[in-house]
């Protein structure tokens, strides 16, 4: 039972303070992308600094992580807490999301102001031309961390599902490096809102593919690579019990 309390009072805080620091610092953040940025980041910590100190929680980044020109990040998701992670890791990190999401209060705002792209899930002809409108607004910068979700949503810890084109689409497009992530993040926090004590959320930065029409990596090659790993870590992190 008591369990069960601090999941519900440690995840109502968290979305509290997502919604009263949102307003409070938005006079702040919407002066610019690089402030709305810093106040994102500031939010990512008090996050994991609560899931350190309530459930012993701790987040762990592998790899070779993105510098600040302009490249696609492809990633596994499974929680809210993943996306948090490549807030606060990435330099400048934008993200290809669900539509649905457009309408939720103090989030919609923040994400537009960093260049979040909405894409309408179920929709096929509207999708496509949400991407094609992507492609051309990042084909002018020079910077940032394009994020896109190959699922299309989240997963459970252990669960693979078919990867959606749209990342090879953005890859062959913008020709700009892409980076292969996978995660165990639901294990410690799970879609459902459950938290793990004394677990470690890994993000790992896998690999930096470099696009070339002569070696164009297929949809196959990213979804093995970024599932057999993200396999290991669920695995790694399930065994401690």
């Amino acid at each position: 039972m008591w369990g069960k309390l601090k999941n519900i009072g440690a995840g109502f805080i968290i979305y509290a303070l997502l919604v009263i620091i949102g307003i409070l610092l938005w006079p702040y953040a919407g002066t610019s992308k690089k402030n709305c940025l810093k106040v994102i980041k500031l939010y990512c910590n008090l996050v994991f600094w609560i899931l350190k100190k309530v459930f012993n929680i701790k987040i762990l980044v592998k790899g070779v992580l993105p510098d600040n020109s302009a490249s696609i990040v492809c990633s596994k998701h499974q929680s809210f807490l993943d996306v948090l992670i490549l807030l606060k890791v990435l330099p400048e990190p934008k993200f290809i999301m669900k539509s649905e999401l457009s309408w939720v209060p103090v989030l919609s705002t923040y994400a537009r102001k960093i260049g979040c792209v909405n894409v309408k899930r179920n929709d096929k002809t509207k999708s496509r031309y949400a991407l094609k409108d992507a492609i051309g607004k990042e084909s002018k910068n020079q910077s940032g961390q394009l994020v896109i979700y190959p699922e299309g949503t989240r997963t459970i810890p252990g669960q693979e599902v078919e990867y959606k084109r749209g990342v090879l689409i953005l890859f062959s497009s913008l020709n700009r490096p892409l980076y292969l992530v996978s995660t165990n993040a639901g294990v410690a926090w799970s879609k459902t809102g459950k938290f793990k004590e004394n677990s470690i959320a890994t993000i790992h930065f896998l690999e930096k593919i470099h696009y070339s029409k002569k070696s164009a990596k297929n949809l196959n090659y990213i979804r093995n690579k970024i599932e057999k790993d993200s396999q290991k870590l669920y695995k790694e992190e399930f065994v401690k019990g």
